[in-house]
């Protein structure tokens, strides 16, 4: 009996000590490790979670993108991977135009959807690594210290690559090449130009920090920053609405245009050419790139037409050329052009073709910006451009492999982090996949900067 008593009680106290034990450990596992999450117990090294990493890469991408951020973003949904994928290319529909009919008897407008495609064509990533000596000794949080610089450079370029596609697009173009504007009849012009073809607001303005700081200077009382919009300043941002524009910025990624080589008096040949190419002689012989993608053409005889009333603007219509063109041996130069020329129609935006021998001016000169580099600010409503960005898939078998996605910020990063045995070192990388397109480029004008 007294034997069973004391296997009893022994029995009775190891599993007491072993309780201890248990409760001792995960005490010390709580302080140490789970009170604060992302805290390692060695040298106090603080390592961010990945969902708090991504929300500070989510706000570093939104302060950061200026231009980005007043662009059209609805159309990212249409890449989520929610079952069925869509591949890397949408079509949207632009809105339907009609012709008014007077009198009684209906006459309909029939129905033509046009279109444009908005493709995700970048996939741009930047990746960094470490040993794990360095995170032992060194690396207190690796997002803080090397990561931020990343996304600084992922999102500047995601800003880049839309404001120098985007001014290509574009066919309105105000200011002179070569020249900062001083004045505020540049932005005004702008504006008018955008109004007269019924282009609703608001308006935003992206311009360089130079144009910026010319055009505050012009407008002290308009632009006083008081302590009410010091924060615009701060934002490099403007004060609330002024010379017709709503919004003001500056964004130092505006981009730079070289403007074609040139050369001899380009004249129309042949009237009653409409569409996407016009017909041209005069130019000098065999010159590479008499016109570069995105100089900007006028006819004389052409004028911008309301797209309601289709009346005349009584302003020359703007062109954007879409591609590098040569001058052939004869000093023949096919112009390819943006919009069409449409003289009649629900879809009319110009009075009439260009006439025979008309001659033809690139931003508003026969020759005289030839070669000239010019920087290409931007006044636009924010539905002439897009950008998406669609959700990179996640692959398995990682050490971390998330992605934030939020729908309102309009924004979608991958953090993809690994370590390899072999080396010993730890690769951390971040993704975007994105893409822009000028959606109603008749929505905005250029404005030479510089």
């Amino acid at each position: 009996m007294r034997t069973f008593l004391s296997t009893h009680r022994l029995i009775l106290l190891r599993g007491l000590i072993a309780l201890m034990v248990i409760g001792v450990a995960e005490y010390l596992l709580t302080t140490f490790l789970d009170a604060q999450p992302g805290t390692g117990i060695l040298f106090g090294n603080t390592f961010a979670t990945p969902t708090n990493v991504l929300r500070k890469v989510a706000r570093r991408l939104t302060n950061n993108c200026v231009f980005t951020g007043t662009v059209m973003r609805d159309y990212d949904d249409e890449y989520r991977l929610k079952g069925v994928k869509q591949g890397d290319t949408i079509t949207l529909r632009l809105p339907q135009r009609y012709e008014v009919t007077v009198g009684a008897v209906m006459n309909p407008t029939p129905l033509t959807d046009q279109t444009v495609t908005l493709s995700i064509t970048d996939q741009t990533n930047i990746g960094f690594e470490y040993d794990s000596w360095a995170a032992t000794l060194y690396v207190d949080d690796y997002m803080e210290r090397y990561g931020n610089s990343a996304v600084d450079q992922l999102v500047n370029n995601i800003d880049f690559t839309g404001l120098t596609r985007m001014y290509r697009a574009t066919a309105k173009v105000v200011g002179t090449p070569g020249t900062v504007p001083t004045t505020n009849d540049v932005y005004t012009l702008a504006k008018t130009k955008l109004v007269e073809v019924a282009v609703p607001r608001p308006y935003n303005a992206v311009l360089t920090a130079d144009a910026h700081g010319q055009l505050a200077n012009a407008n002290t009382a308009l632009f006083n920053p008081t302590a009410q919009i010091s924060a615009f300043f701060r934002q490099g941002q403007f004060s609330g609405p002024s010379l017709g524009i709503e919004r003001w910025f500056e964004d130092e990624n505006v981009a730079l245009h070289t403007i074609g080589a040139l050369g001899g008096t380009l004249l129309v040949n042949g009237a009653g050419q409409t569409g996407a190419s016009i017909i041209c002689d005069g130019a000098t012989a065999s010159i590479t790139n008499w016109v570069r993608e995105g100089d900007v053409v006028q006819f004389a005889s052409v004028e911008d037409a309301n797209p309601l009333s289709r009346q005349s603007t009584g302003r020359d219509k703007d062109f954007v050329i879409t591609a590098n063109t040569n001058s052939t041996a004869g000093g023949a130069v096919t112009l390819p052009i943006s919009p069409s020329i449409v003289v009649s129609g629900a879809f009319q935006n110009c009075d009439n073709g260009p006439g025979d021998n008309d001659v033809i001016t690139i931003f508003g000169s026969a020759s005289a910006y030839a070669g000239v580099a010019t920087r290409q600010g931007l006044v636009y409503h924010k539905e002439a451009y897009a950008c998406v960005m669609a959700d990179l898939v996640l692959p398995r078998g990682l050490w971390v492999a998330e992605r934030i996605s939020n729908a309102k910020l309009g924004i979608s990063i991958r953090m993809l982090k690994d370590h390899d045995i072999v080396n010993d070192v730890s690769p951390a990388r971040l993704d975007t996949a994105h893409g822009w397109g000028a959606i109603r480029q008749e929505l905005a004008s250029r404005i030479c900067l510089s």
